[in-house]
Parts: structure tokens; C-alpha cells; sequence
């Protein structure tokens, strides 16, 4: 299991290390595969919240089942000489933390689909026009 973990790691470290280059531009990219990338991101940035929020609520768990013993009080509230974690607890503690950054970053990705539907397209210029530029003169009350 360790040594799962610590390769999958290593692999992660060394894609960031190395950075792809991509022969299209940003703006040629598919909208699809910008919405992936955001929903990676956003998922990476939303564990460490979610691990905070889940090891408190496995802790706060701990503590109920174990009729309110303060070997197995949360973090804040224990006073030292803490009851460690099982294999299985952590493992659930981790999953719980994946499924919250996940549930995080698909409710971005809903939302981002939904603001992007809602906004009404402009179409872009043909190849060759020229642009439709629309000028005002300013106003006198302005000086």
C-alpha cells in the first residue's frame, strides 16, 4: 500500500516538474477540455479543505462511539495522549476527503456550464471582415 501511495505521488510530483507544451494556443483549446481542467484544479485546491473538514468529522465520530472519552476528542478539543486512527478510519477519512473535492468541483462545473449557457453568444467575425467597431462622441457634461 505504501509503496502504491508513494509512486502515484512520485508520478504526480514529476508530471508537475515537467511541464507539457501544447502546440495549439489557449484560445484554440476545446471549451470541453478547458472545463476539465478547471474541474482538476478546483478539485486539487478544494482536498486540503475537505481533508480538514472530513479527519474533524471521523474525529468528532471517534469521540461519540466511544462514549465521549477524550483519548478520541477531536483535534481542538483534545488535551494530549490521543487515541490514534485505525488503517480503515484513515482510509475512510480519505475517501470522505476525495468525495467532498469532487462533489466541490463538479458543483463549480455545474455552475460554470450553467453561467456559460446563459450568457447570450456573440458570434465571432468571419475571416476577412472587419470588425463592427461602434464610436461615440463624448458627451459635453463629461468635461
Amino acid at each position: 500500500m505504501k509503496t502504491k501511495v508513494s509512486s502515484i505521488i512520485l508520478l504526480c510530483l514529476a508530471m508537475s516538474a515537467f511541464p507539457q507544451s501544447s502546440p495549439q494556443t489557449e484560445s484554440s483549446a476545446p471549451v470541453w477540455l478547458k472545463d476539465l481542467r478547471r474541474a482538476e484544479i478546483v478539485a486539487f485546491g478544494a482536498f486540503p479543505f475537505a481533508m480538514f473538514i472530513s479527519s474533524f468529522g471521523v474525529d468528532t465520530y471517534r469521540f461519540f462511539t466511544h462514549d465521549g472519552n477524550t483519548l478520541y476528542a477531536p483535534w481542538p478539543f483534545n488535551l494530549g495522549g490521543v487515541a490514534e486512527k485505525t488503517q480503515d478510519e484513515l482510509k475512510t477519512t480519505v475517501s470522505i476527503a476525495i468525495g467532498i473535492s469532487l462533489a466541490v468541483s463538479l458543483a463549480d462545473l455545474i455552475v460554470v456550464h450553467y453561467k456559460r449557457r446563459s450568457r447570450p453568444e456573440i458570434p465571432p467575425n468571419q475571416p476577412g471582415e472587419t470588425p463592427i467597431i461602434i464610436r461615440q462622441p463624448l458627451s459635453d457634461t463629461s468635461r
